[in-house]
């Protein structure tokens, strides 16, 4: 019976490996709802892979998403081009969010979602400042990407909590 967690964390990792990656592309092209409801599956995809998924798997989460949200043109409707301006940014705030999560708990969601808003609300303000995008990439890149990481990572937290739950029956 001992061998039951390690089992079940071999097989979590498996789907997680197989599924994230897939789901976080598919959501943005998918689900055609609000950037708050797209935006918090995908963070909580982001944490998912920050404690269950290799480097592989997590690298696909980081990009996937917002290429998907580039391709489909939803998420930000007539503002979606001005989005491939943000990619690497993007990517880069997907891996803080990842890399500065550390523990499993609600301080730790809101200081990775944090330093992920604040890295991109940097580079939304540098580049409204030179006219490169509208001033409502202030908003989606600052407020709503802390809410929707944060949304995504109570999500996250509630799910973490029934796996581990299961672990132990």
């Amino acid at each position: 019976m001992e061998a039951k967690p390690a089992v079940i964390r071999k097989t979590l990792a498996f789907y997680f490996d197989l599924a994230l990656p897939a789901l976080a592309f598919a959501i943005p092209l998918l689900v055609s709802g609000p950037q708050l409801l797209t935006g918090s599956i995908v963070n909580c995809f982001l944490f998912l892979s920050a404690v269950y998924s290799n480097r592989k798997t997590q690298t696909a989460i980081v990009i996937g998403p917002s290429i998907a949200a580039l391709l489909n043109g939803l998420v930000f409707g007539k503002f979606t081009p001005f989005l491939a301006y943000f990619l690497p940014f993007i990517w880069i705030g997907n891996l803080i969010l990842i890399k500065t999560f550390k523990k499993a708990d609600i301080v730790n969601v809101i200081t990775s979602s944090f330093l992920k808003s604040s890295f991109l609300l940097v580079f939304a303000f540098l580049y409204f400042k030179f006219s490169l995008v509208p001033q409502i990439f202030l908003t989606a890149m600052g407020i709503f990407q802390l809410i929707t990481a944060v949304f995504g990572g109570v999500l996250f937290l509630g799910i973490n909590k029934y796996v581990r739950l299961r672990k132990t029956n």
